[in-house]
């Protein structure tokens, strides 16, 4: 799967998840709850997590796309922490960020 059509899916589960539980206008938050964002994850977490650690490693991350100058940006993007570890803590964090 290309970096394109992987966050592309991202951001198709992203959005029809919060549309379809009704969660379109947020009281308290901005963009979607937690649970949503980290459902998001746990699907992209199924296709590309290679060796079953619950965690999208850097090789993991990178070998979604084959534009790997992209990819690179974007896993280091996702990897808040630097650790070359992306975890669902990380992904909820730069999600809420891409949403303010």
């Amino acid at each position: 799967m290309s970096a394109c059509r992987g966050w592309s899916y991202f951001m198709v589960l992203l959005f029809g998840s919060f549309i379809l539980t009704g969660n379109f206008l947020f009281a308290q938050e901005k963009g979607p709850s937690a649970e949503i964002i980290g459902g998001a994850y746990r699907q992209i977490l199924a296709g590309a997590d290679k060796n079953g650690d619950g965690k999208l490693g850097m090789e993991e991350c990178l070998s979604i796309s084959k534009d790997k100058k992209k990819a690179e940006k974007d896993c280091k993007y996702w990897d808040a922490n630097g650790d070359e570890v992306i975890t669902e803590d990380e992904y909820v964090e730069q999600v809420r960020k891409l949403m303010r």
